[in-house]
């Protein structure tokens, strides 16, 4: 059977076993149905105008090549674009229906201001026209020759085709069936996380805790948050909770159901936090039933963070970063990222972060690459989880924000010889390609400005691990790397000076070097010389004086 016969024999029907899940007869794939992609959370209270102007400039580009798009990654953007541009429109139209903060009204004309088209330098070129972008993207939707698929001679893909490309490799083979054995129903909304940016993260902290940003930093303008109109946050953890809790475990029959029930029990015993908020909303949910999808949307503009983020929340404030004083070792290991994790205590949190392709779900992982996210991925059942958000979070597209990333819960890592596994939370976030490659992104144009993004980039995924770690953070372990320094051409010692200063820097409101937030940083390679590179740029800075 070849590839477009195996992609066509893909019948999605409801799942007997589990309703809101679609099944797929010729994998035994169970997934959800996408939803409307432009229906997606827009955190408005966090964008910032580098994020705006990041997205209209990359809408708005012309594609390097007249090659298939691999992942819809612009069309993934453009449904971002026009989400924010209904969420401003149903703010600006209230009929007073709704009780809107004033400071979200003079903020949402703020973000308004920047959504126009601009040059190289910055000066406004033109308006953006809204109808000729809701035809381009309709036009766009009706696109199916996926990148990956065409690579692979699939036609008419549909969902997860990935995961029946017939003839790969072995690796490849292998880590399908981690994600049969664990992950067959795969990620749950709430596992799956996706920041644009640095103050999406601080916004999670308490009010007390960090002085909320509304604007630039750079325009050094300040937004006045006040206490008096801060929805309660225990009420919020009710209302933005509702999607997620129904982790339905049943008795299972077969082998591979038994390890998944036993994962799911795991998760729910080992996680206090989360079973707190969970607890919380079991009311709420009954209730939430008899609403109008017009009381449903009007909530939704009201929310402070993304429904996922309510264990993020909740943890940021039973333990604060400001209190959180950790050892902050930094540790230098010589070896693979898929060995790394199991010289880990297997009571500790981890955290690693992926060197990820930024345009495509796993970058070259369907066509065996050999780079560290590939690595990662056949030696876990990771990949699903980015299926997920491809299919999930991103409506059948995929692209990681320029000043962001992915953040994906309890991934599996694997050894065969040993039989063990280890659970792992991962950052998702990639570097500028300062190669040749096809890329989504515009590369900086100076030294300066490529020194300026890429600290937004690596100031994220720290304030990503921050907010998702478990407790204080003294029983966590952060595996990070030289990211970027690979393919992707950018230079060992330049990262390494980032990652100094993203190191040495407070943030979320922390009074120490963030450093200090996690007890364990290992920075992991194959590449010797690299870490001693990294050794030697950590030691020339004094952490406690910066």
């Amino acid at each position: 059977m070849d590839d477009s016969q195996n992609s066509a024999d893909l019948i999605h029907m409801a799942s007997d076993a589990e309703p809101n899940l679609l099944l797929s007869t010729q994998a035994n794939i169970k997934y959800r149905p996408m939803p409307d992609p432009l229906s997606v959370y827009v955190p408005l209270n966090s964008l910032t105008e580098e994020t705006v102007d990041s997205i209209v400039s990359t809408v708005s580009t012309v594609p390097q090549s007249d090659k298939t798009e691999w992942s819809f990654s612009r069309r993934t953007l453009l449904a971002f674009l026009l989400a924010i541009h209904n969420k401003l429109s149903r703010i600006e139209q209230n009929d007073s229906t709704m009780k809107l903060d004033r400071q979200i009204v003079e903020y949402a004309s703020k973000v308004r201001q920047w959504l126009v088209h601009k040059n190289h330098s910055g000066n406004i070129i033109k308006e953006l026209d809204w109808t000729e972008l809701r035809e381009t993207y309709d036009k766009m939707a009706k696109e199916t020759d996926d990148g990956n698929a065409k690579y692979f001679g699939v036609k008419n893909a549909e969902p997860y085709f990935e995961l029946t490309i017939e003839r790969v490799h072995p690796d490849i083979n292998q880590s399908r069936e981690y994600m049969t054995r664990f992950r067959s129903h795969g990620w749950e909304p709430n596992e799956l996380k996706i920041y644009w940016n640095l103050q999406q993260l601080e916004n999670l902290c308490p009010k007390d805790e960090t002085q909320i940003k509304q604007v630039d930093k750079r325009n050094e303008e300040k937004i006045d948050v006040n206490n008096e109109t801060k929805l309660e946050e225990k009420c919020e953890l009710n209302r933005t909770q509702e999607d997620f809790k129904n982790l339905n475990i049943q008795s299972k029959t077969n082998e591979e159901s038994k390890d998944e029930a036993k994962f799911e029990i795991e998760k729910e015993v080992n996680d206090p936090v989360r079973d707190e908020v969970k607890d919380q909303s079991s009311e709420e949910n009954n209730r939430e039933k008899d609403k109008t999808n017009e009381e449903v949307e009007n909530e939704n503009l009201l929310l402070e963070h993304d429904p996922s983020d309510a264990d993020a929340a909740e943890a940021l404030r039973q333990y604060p970063v400001s209190k959180r004083n950790n050892a902050g070792k930094i540790t230098y290991i010589n070896q693979g990222i898929e060995k790394a994790v199991f010289d880990i205590p297997e009571n500790a949190q981890i955290i690693v972060l992926n060197f990820a392709n930024e345009r495509v779900a796993g970058g070259g992982y369907c066509r065996h690459a050999w780079a560290q996210e590939e690595i990662i991925l056949y030696n876990s059942d990771g990949y699903r989880s980015l299926l997920d958000l491809k299919y999930g979070r991103m409506s059948g597209g995929y692209a990681i924000p320029e000043y962001g990333l992915a953040y994906v819960r309890d991934i599996r890592f694997f050894d065969d010889k040993t039989g063990k596994d280890r659970k792992a939370d991962m950052l998702v976030s990639a570097c500028y390609c300062l190669t040749r490659s096809l890329q989504l992104y515009a590369n900086p144009t100076s030294e300066d400005e490529w020194k300026t993004k890429t600290l937004a980039k690596f100031q994220a995924f720290m304030a990503a691990a921050i907010a998702n770690t478990k407790g204080d953070g003294s029983n966590t372990y952060l595996l990070l790397g030289p990211i970027g320094t690979g393919a992707f051409g950018n230079d060992v010692i330049e990262i390494g000076n980032v990652f100094r200063k993203v190191l040495t820097s407070k943030l979320m409101g922390s009074h120490r070097p963030i450093s200090k937030v996690f007890e364990n940083i290992w920075f992991v390679s194959t590449d010797k010389w690299k870490n001693d590179e990294f050794e030697k740029i950590m030691r020339t800075s004094d952490i406690n004086d910066i």
